[in-house]
């Protein structure tokens, strides 16, 4: 077990697609409404009040939850939506909202070809596949709401719930034909065709991402999959698809444990953990932080951005933390009238 035979399986994964995708797209009504009947059937299951306890662990005790999306996110935005904080509205724009919708489109179309190719994969091609998705106890594929949960962790004395609901958990079966779990988390590749031809690495937020679906479904394994939405001449013939393995074992996934570990922690003694201004752009509670902000936590700030300004830190860095300042500076003199 190792990241190389991770990078095997993403780029057998690629050619298991690519394969397929050669052949004239297979109809099946048949699949389509099983399909249908059975997310319909877990959809109202889940939408029923008290499916999942948000609030306590099964023994009662008092627990924030997080998701898979949150793991780059810095501690005090954690701390914030713990709390329960109130979150700054951003209503997006069509560009955003259009972007948000296609990505899960993207994904959906992924799994339906893999469940396509599990029914017409060896008809077409006279070999049998090496991907197939795990299925549930009533035969469901493993992916979003089939296999959604809160997954009940205890780390550093702390208790707290991982929750998601993730792209897919295939078997694969190697060379040896020993059968292994891997996890996929599909990405919609929204940017141009040559920005998509210099990608050679994941981004570090959706290998994070991946880290807390190994954790949730005891995964080593894990592909995460770029497919391009950009257009190209209709006559060229190119993968839309990028594929990378990774290799996340238990110890991996230690730091990102630890991470969440001191969140519940400060979550637990109302104690916030300083702001990141790296990441401050991007944080949804912005509002809730500088309302929040003790009078000794603002001068700590006030310090540490007058440090980068006589840094050596690059412009753009030091107004983005001049800009975060000026924010809190502004919403502190508000509120006290």
């Amino acid at each position: 077990m190792s990241q190389l035979l991770a990078e095997r399986i993403a780029q057998d994964f690629i050619e298991f697609l690519d394969e397929f995708h050669r052949y004239p797209q297979p109809y099946d009504d048949a699949m389509d409404a099983e399909f249908y009947e059975q997310y319909a059937r877990v959809l109202r299951e889940q939408s029923k009040w008290g499916y999942f306890n948000w609030k306590t662990a099964p023994d009662g005790t008092p627990r924030p939850t997080f998701a898979p999306s949150s793991a780059g996110k810095d501690e005090r935005q954690l701390y914030e939506k713990a709390m329960r904080s109130k979150q700054d509205g951003r209503p997006p724009n069509r560009n955003q909202r259009d972007w948000t919708g296609l990505g899960s489109q993207v994904g959906a179309y992924i799994q339906r070809e893999v469940m396509l190719a599990e029914r017409h994969f060896e008809r077409l091609t006279g070999k049998a596949p090496r991907f197939r998705f795990e299925r549930t106890e009533r035969g469901e594929p493993a992916f979003e709401h089939f296999v959604k949960k809160i997954h009940e962790v205890e780390h550093n004395g702390e208790k707290f719930g991982l929750n998601g609901l993730p792209d897919g958990i295939l078997l694969y079966i190697t060379d040896d034909g020993e059968v292994l779990r891997v996890g996929l988390e599909v990405k919609s590749f929204q940017k141009s065709y040559t920005d998509f031809k210099k990608q050679d690495k994941p981004k570090l937020d959706h290998e994070l991402q991946t880290h807390v679906y190994n954790e949730m479904y005891d995964l080593d394994y894990t592909i995460i999959l770029y497919h391009l939405t950009y257009g190209a001449e209709w006559e060229r013939d190119f993968g839309r698809s990028k594929a990378y393995g990774r290799y996340f074992p238990k110890e991996a996934r230690i730091e990102l444990l630890d991470k969440f570990a001191r969140v519940t922690k400060a979550w637990r003694t109302k104690t916030p953990p300083a702001i990141d201004l790296d990441g401050w752009k991007y944080n949804d509670y912005k509002t809730a932080i500088a309302k929040g902000f003790s009078d000794d936590e603002f001068e700590l700030l006030k310090a540490q951005v007058r440090r980068s300004q006589r840094s050596n830190l690059p412009q753009w860095k030091k107004n983005q933390y001049y800009d975060a300042l000026e924010f809190i500076r502004e919403v502190r003199e508000k509120e006290a009238g």
